[in-house]
């Protein structure tokens, strides 16, 4: 079952992904940034670097869950051979 985002969440996240790939800032430097900006976590706490940190993990693993491509394995695969009779 997935759960979906909030749209707080959604730009949150979103916030947070570009300034980390993108811009290249620490996970601090996100936190003082975006504490600057007026925004809080989820549930209206302080952001620290370890919140930033926490959402930009969950959010990467969530997109690599939704658009990874998945894994196929095939077990016990039997091939036979039909004989044409004319």
């Amino acid at each position: 079952m997935i759960g979906s985002y909030s749209a707080y969440q959604t730009e949150l996240s979103d916030r947070i992904i570009r300034l980390r790939d993108s811009e290249g800032l620490t996970y601090r430097a996100i936190a003082d940034l975006l504490i600057e900006e007026g925004y809080r976590s989820p549930r209206g706490f302080n952001l620290g670097p370890e919140s930033v940190f926490s959402i930009y993990k969950k959010r990467k693993k969530r997109d690599t869950r939704l658009n990874g491509i998945p894994k196929v394995e095939i077990e016990n695969l039997e091939v036979i051979r039909f004989q044409q009779t004319v």
